[in-house]
């Protein structure tokens, strides 16, 4: 019985020591094993009785600062069995994309507006599937289509919907760049930072506003600083 006193003491007093050493709660719930998203609602953790375990405190970056390269949630609590809820396949994430980008769209079947929506959805979804999501959104030639539904005229000012093509466009743009470097590179090979650039002179507040925090995102991380000088940021932030 005592030796599995003396485990649990040295169980409880590795688990502090490795918290005391983390920079993040998300490190020391992932090593506990438990459920990454409880850092959002908990600075301690319950080990036993008399026993918790604090968590790191983590400032949240503000959204208005970093736009959309605000950091992506964490699996949801619901999900978190990945035998029972796997991640999408590498082959699943690109015949999704490239089904909705090269058949429902040019078949018509939904608005470009709603296909765009649900894409965004997905590249926004959580921290474990929206790499898999992203990276099957380029294979399926994501970046030529964005550009595509960008130039066609009309593309932004679809009927019957609150947010035009044009503001899909940024959005995934802005996310993906914000949120991965793979992604980051890609677009901006693509010459994708041209659209967000052109997106803060619209007249419309709602793709101004979604190209600004593309912006934000973007510069947040060396690749975009490389791209937009400070005189273009100035110049783009003051519109």
């Amino acid at each position: 019985m005592s030796s599995m006193v003396n485990e649990e003491v040295e169980a409880v007093t590795a688990a502090k020591d490795m918290a005391k050493a983390a920079r993040k709660a998300e490190e020391v719930l992932q090593a506990l094993k438990m459920w990454e998203g409880w850092g959002r609602y908990h600075s301690a953790i319950a080990l036993g009785p008399d026993q918790e375990i604090v968590l790191p405190v983590q400032e949240e970056p503000d959204p208005d600062t970093v736009g959309f390269a605000y950091p992506l949630p964490p699996l949801e609590f619901s999900l978190r069995n990945s035998r029972k809820f796997p991640p999408p396949t590498e082959e699943a994430a690109l015949r999704e994309m490239f089904k909705l980008l090269h058949y429902v769209c040019k078949e018509g079947l939904c608005t470009k507006n709603y296909v765009l929506s649900v894409i965004y959805n997905w590249i926004n979804s959580n921290r474990r599937d929206s790499p898999i999501w992203q990276r099957g959104f380029l294979t399926a030639g994501g970046a030529d289509k964005l550009k595509e539904f960008w130039d066609e005229e009309g593309s932004d000012q679809e009927l019957d919907e609150e947010y035009s093509v044009r503001y899909w466009v940024l959005a995934i743009i802005g996310r993906m760049m914000g949120t991965s470097q793979e992604s980051r590179a890609h677009l901006v090979k693509e010459g994708l930072v041209s659209l967000i650039l052109e997106g803060t002179k619209s007249d419309q507040t709602e793709i101004r506003e979604c190209a600004v925090c593309a912006l934000k995102g973007l510069i947040q991380h060396p690749e975009g600083r490389e791209v937009v000088t400070y005189k273009t940021l100035i110049e783009c932030l003051a519109r």
